[in-house]
């Protein structure tokens, strides 16, 4: 099979420019991505950096970015996404790049993994207690534990692409791992710093993290299994970030109410009634609206048919009596 690699060239030492370097291969039918590239490096340029270990799709170390679209070198097959006899091969996105396709891992994933605690928080410090667990307790946890954080949920995350600080789902999936290990005694806690901006309640659940996981983890899942346990254990927001329960609160009292969703309100009871520079910043929206006679009115909000039983139904998911 004749192929020919396009590869991003990068030195972050020289400063120079990326630029693309092309590497003409015959490569056999069933050689994978990250075959190309090894024999580039040892036929024809022994310069040209990029990670590899198991060969085998279990490490994470080969993540690139194959025409377009983030992949595992050693699992992807050339013939399946070659493109006119052409493989584009990039860094993934979003990743300081020391060399070539060498990235610095510190800087994109392993401080993030670093602020959700991972490890375990017995109860009273205890740590020399034997802990036995039914298998189906850590069923859920074990799945999450065989992330081997190859970063592809970061690549493709739509929030992390506007804000880097975000935590991502790759952290957070780490931090589902200790919040729901049943031996650990630090639930509340994690759940409040996970509240906090930059954490959970930013995700935007476009679901891309659960595409670009090889595992099938589904961290956009895990995501939410976080925020449901946070309003479970009454945790709605953190410190810094009380507009979140405010949001929540809003959100459930409008539909309580009247059986849909009153926008209006939502957006004024999410800013909170005393943050007048908040109220403000929706100003241009508001006026945007309203010329386009989108303008929802706050609480001049018609009840729906079925309000009653939408209210009772949101009352028995309270532990309230209907």
């Amino acid at each position: 099979m004749q192929v020919t690699f396009k590869v991003t060239r990068y030195d972050r030492a020289t400063g120079e420019k990326p630029r693309v370097q092309s590497y003409a291969l015959d490569l056999p039918e069933g050689a994978t991505i990250l075959d190309g590239m090894m024999r580039i490096r040892e036929e024809q340029d022994p310069t040209l950096a990029f990670r590899a270990a198991c060969l085998r799709g279990v490490c994470g170390e080969c993540t690139m970015r194959v025409n377009k679209s983030g992949k595992l070198a050693c699992v992807t097959r050339v013939a399946s996404i070659a493109k006119n006899n052409e493989v584009t091969v990039e860094p993934i996105r979003y990743i300081p790049v020391i060399k070539d396709l060498v990235f610095d891992m510190e800087a994109f994933l392993w401080r993030k993994i670093k602020a959700v605690e991972p490890w375990l928080k017995p109860n009273g410090g205890a740590s020399d207690r034997e802990h036995v667990l039914r298998e189906e307790e850590l069923a859920e946890v074990r799945k999450a534990m065989s992330c081997y954080m190859c970063g592809l949920c970061d690549e493709g995350c739509t929030v992390i692409a506007v804000d880097g600080g975000f935590l991502g789902p790759a952290a957070l999936t780490k931090a589902y791992r200790f919040v729901f290990d049943p031996r650990d005694h630090a639930r509340v806690e994690r759940l409040r710093h996970l509240s906090e901006p930059k954490g959970m309640w930013d995700c935007t659940h476009c679901f891309e993290a659960n595409g670009h996981c090889p595992r099938g983890i589904n961290p956009t899942d895990r995501i939410f299994d976080l925020r449901d346990e946070s309003i479970r254990r009454g945790v709605k927001s953190g410190a810094a970030n009380q507009q979140v329960a405010r949001h929540y609160d809003s959100f459930v009292a409008s539909v309580k109410k009247s059986g849909w969703l009153d926008e209006g309100r939502l957006a004024i009871e999410s800013e909170g009634w005393t943050n007048v520079a908040g109220l403000l910043e929706l100003l241009p929206t508001a006026v945007k609206a309203l010329q386009r006679g989108k303008l929802p009115m706050p609480y001049l909000h018609r009840s729906r048919p079925g309000a009653e039983q939408i209210r009772r139904i949101i009352e028995r998911a309270e532990g309230k009596p209907s």
